[in-house]
């Protein structure tokens, strides 16, 4: 049995790297693409492969708070402010309301890339990257 440990479990300069190589491509010239394509049975959505290899990236255990708090995330991503001071750990709560929020409401991926919160956490994302690198 694989047991791991905490630095296991922190993202590592390439896990940053290939979520923001997604900014680009979810957010072409500043702009959100149109993430859900079309509807399974006019009723569960149908995302742009984009959008699916960005949530299956940003779900990955490295980017996972298992104690993240709901509310707070929520609020979190709310308050631009505050998501342009975030720390890491902060980030990563943030960034698993993103992703776990599809289980509960369907649509909820789109609607965070639409809402501008996946840019936000891209931008902020890239200011944490731009510290990593002058410290090393």
């Amino acid at each position: 049995m694989d047991v791991y440990m905490p630095a296991q479990l922190d993202p590592q300069p390439a896990d940053l790297d290939e979520l923001l190589g997604f900014q680009p491509l979810l957010y072409p010239g500043g702009r959100p693409i149109e993430a859900i394509v079309s509807y399974h049975d006019g009723r569960w959505p149908v995302y742009a492969d984009v959008v699916n290899a960005f949530f299956s990236a940003a779900g990955k255990d490295c980017w996972t708070d298992f104690n993240y708090g709901i509310a707070e995330s929520g609020a979190m991503l709310g308050d631009p402010q505050r998501v342009a001071n975030a720390t890491l750990d902060e980030l990563k709560s943030m960034l698993t309301w993103c992703v776990r929020g599809e289980r509960f409401c369907d649509g909820h991926h789109g609607s965070v890339i639409e809402r501008g919160y996946i840019l936000n956490l891209l931008q902020r994302l890239k200011v944490l990257r731009q510290h990593l690198a002058a410290a090393q």
